[in-house]
């Protein structure tokens, strides 16, 4: 028969052999956070697309404004970048927390230096903003650009003009939900079918109805489904649209698309249901 004290020697030898390599990326960030979300992101899809040169990983211990330290995915100790030049450039998307997983661009010229970084984490959450509608038809409404055609317009125009601008000019809110596991929730915008909205003076713009988000290169790159052929909802096609980050706080964000620049607003406390 093995001996008590054989038994613990072997239990206390399986024990650290499994603990090991847990204690060492506890020594190699700091932070007993990371190994949670190491855990989770293990689970995120793959969105690698051909020609991304980023670098993806986690803020460690140690990050400041002028450096981020970064442990990458494919393992190994942490690296500490320069982030000076680029929060300088207007490059640095996110405040680095520890924990929080990280995208980065490293500067050929200098691999100790980041061109671009932004915190994934800080992305994650409902974002939204407010589309105003437009008249369906300019005679919808009177409506005059001119003081002198405003005061030539009778009280009777000008109370059913009031009473219009009341009831139907009213702001919409329009969202997007950003989960960890890179799909995308749209809400908002006009209904798909609806004989009420169909019926109404005012109409309001359409909104994108983005399924997945990812990045590349240093732009965040958004996907949604599409009918190839008009009234055939038998096959879709995958579309993309590219967008360049202007803006990344802690509950505003802006991001640069080819024809203008959108602003959100972050929703408090969605990021905890993401």
């Amino acid at each position: 028969m093995m001996k008590s004290s054989d038994k613990y020697n072997q239990l206390k030898t399986t024990s650290l052999f499994v603990l090991l390599p847990m204690f060492l990326l506890f020594i190699a960030c700091g932070k007993t956070e990371i190994m949670q979300e190491m855990k989770e992101t293990t689970n995120i899809k793959s969105y690698v697309s051909k020609g991304d040169t980023m670098l993806y990983g986690l803020a460690c211990d140690g990050c400041s404004d002028s450096v981020l330290v970064f442990l990458p995915d494919s393992g190994g100790d942490p690296i500490n970048y320069s982030i000076l030049e680029a929060r300088l450039n207007h490059q640095v998307f996110g405040r680095p927390r520890i924990g929080d997983r990280m995208a980065v661009l490293v500067d050929t010229a200098n691999p100790k230096a980041l061109m671009l970084a932004i915190n994934m984490e800080q992305v994650n959450g409902t974002w939204y903003y407010e589309e105003m509608p437009q008249p369906r038809h300019r005679t919808a409404v009177p409506s005059s650009n001119t003081n002198e055609g405003e005061q030539q317009m009778s009280e009777e125009d000008r109370q059913r003009r009031d009473s219009f601008i009341q009831t139907f000019m009213v702001p919409r809110e329009y969202s997007y939900t950003f989960k960890r596991d890179q799909t995308v929730n749209t809400q908002g915008g006009p209904p798909r079918s609806s004989s009420l909205d169909r019926n109404s003076p005012v109409e309001y713009p359409p909104i994108k109805r983005y399924s997945e988000w990812h990045l590349c290169n240093g732009k965040i790159i958004f996907t949604y489904s599409t009918f190839p052929v008009p009234g055939n909802t038998d096959s879709t096609l995958l579309v993309n649209d590219t967008a360049e980050f202007v803006m990344l706080r802690r509950d505003t964000m802006a991001l640069r698309f080819n024809d203008h620049v959108q602003g959100f607003k972050l929703k408090p406390d969605s990021v905890k249901n993401q």
